[in-house]
């Protein structure tokens, strides 16, 4: 998987080096957090949402303003996902996060140039493709570079003390490199570090939420989306009795089954990458189940959109239905309960999401975004908290609508073989006052 991830992504040009694919170190430490701690790290991720919906989108109660829905949902997943991976304060610099943006996006435009070139090729242009994208992570590593030399300081002093160790993913990184990647411990090999790290945390769940706003806003007329999804969010945190850190773990989330069908619904219509599961041919003599010779280093994958728009998964599979997966959620609970009759007391749990369902936002199953089997994407499980965050505090205190002169949807655009929102597409917000909050 990751040798097909570095065919197609050419970091060693813009990186300088295929080990920020290929060594997989961050990755594992990233796992970790992600299954294991993940927890822990989400208060301060669901603090920075709010902080940051609050600062873009303003308090005024009278008055409705327009904002831009595609910068205005990258950068409030940018925040959040920063505050995962680096903190305060950098989460919130703006210019570090222009940065962070920029590298990306450089990044992905060089694989596409470079990876479209011939491999004898690849060093020549590839160095001048990549030129720009230098010049970006020079920028990047000033604006990080003090951090790094403080946090590498404070490891280096208390090298079997972590109790004040700031909590993000940067620093459990900084703490495994100390003991098994010491030569990695450098500004410059950091940075890019930092940069595979937002690659995985900010970059695409920016463009998850923003399709997912315009397909909510889109949908609410016919499907009454909105209010559903303020009742649930209004039920949710009604039972965080002032201490909202301990509400929002996993086994509770897994109630908010209508924000999850909502999500879920979303990533199945509009994705960025066209092809999933990527591998790269290792071997020789290698054939496909049909006989299609496979030669060695040839890549194979899932191109995702026919299995997700198959009708006989998904009936009428080119609309968005919000909440077509509490209904197909509930169609198997009445089926399980048609089997067992004497089960009837699991109707609360199945109904509200208590127990796993294949129709769970985090399910893989018949939705290919995020792989499969043992190297299935783990961000989908912080993924899966931002989204729901985003709308639960977005529609519980703030009205939210298309632009009037928004007439018809434009379509989303192709760059290479990635999928992006359209740009330009302008909502509108005011805030809800206190009465209609509690009505």
């Amino acid at each position: 998987m990751w040798e097909a991830f570095n065919e197609m992504f050419q970091l060693g040009h813009s990186l300088g080096h295929e080990k920020y694919m290929l060594d997989t170190w961050a990755v594992d430490v990233a796992r970790h957090v992600l299954t294991k701690d993940l927890e822990t790290f989400v208060e301060p991720v669901r603090e920075e949402i709010q902080l940051a919906i609050d600062a873009l989108l303003g308090l005024d109660t009278e008055n409705w303003q327009t904002v831009d829905l595609l910068d205005t949902m990258r950068m409030i997943i940018n925040r959040a996902g920063c505050r995962f991976v680096v903190g305060v304060p950098l989460c919130r610099d703006e210019g570090y996060l222009a940065a962070a943006i920029t590298s990306l996006e450089s990044i992905v435009l060089n694989a596409g140039v470079t990876g479209f070139m011939p491999p004898l090729l690849r060093p020549f242009f590839g160095r001048l493709a990549c030129w720009n994208t230098q010049k970006v992570l020079e920028d990047l590593q000033t604006r990080c570079s003090a951090m790094l030399q403080h946090r590498c300081a404070h490891i280096a002093a208390n090298p079997d003390d972590e109790s004040q160790d700031p909590s993000d993913l940067l620093q459990r990184m900084l703490r495994h490199a100390q003991i098994h990647k010491t030569s990695e411990l450098t500004i410059d090999q950091m940075t890019r570090r930092l940069v595979m790290a937002n690659m995985g945390f900010i970059y695409q769940a920016s463009f998850a939420a923003s399709n997912m706003l315009r397909n909510i806003l889109e949908s609410d007329q016919k499907h009454n989306t909105i209010r559903i999804l303020r009742d649930e969010a209004e039920s949710f945190n009604a039972a965080a009795e002032n201490d909202p850190s301990r509400l929002w773990t996993r086994q509770n989330i897994a109630r908010m089954v209508y924000a999850d069908s909502v999500a879920r619904e979303s990533l199945r219509l509009n994705t960025v990458p066209t092809r999933a599961l990527v591998r790269q041919v290792m071997v020789d003599g290698l054939h496909s189940d049909t006989g299609m010779p496979l030669p060695r280093g040839a890549l194979v994958s899932f191109v995702s959109q026919p299995m997700h728009t198959d009708p006989d998964h998904f009936p009428n599979p080119h609309a968005f239905e919000p909440f077509r997966f509490v209904r197909l959620r509930h169609d198997d609970a009445e089926a399980h309960r048609s089997s067992r009759p004497s089960s009837a007391s699991t109707k609360a749990s199945d109904d509200a999401g208590g127990s796993w369902s294949p129709h769970a936002f985090l399910s893989t199953a018949n939705l290919l975004i995020f792989g499969r089997g043992r190297n299935s994407c783990p961000g989908r499980y912080l993924v899966d908290f931002q989204l729901k965050m985003l709308m639960s505090h977005l529609f519980t205190r703030y009205d939210v609508k298309l632009a009037d002169i928004e007439k018809s949807r434009p379509g989303n655009k192709w760059l290479l073989e990635f999928i992006y929102p359209q740009k330009g597409v302008k909502i509108m917000v005011k805030r809800r006052d206190r009465i209609e909050q509690r009505t």
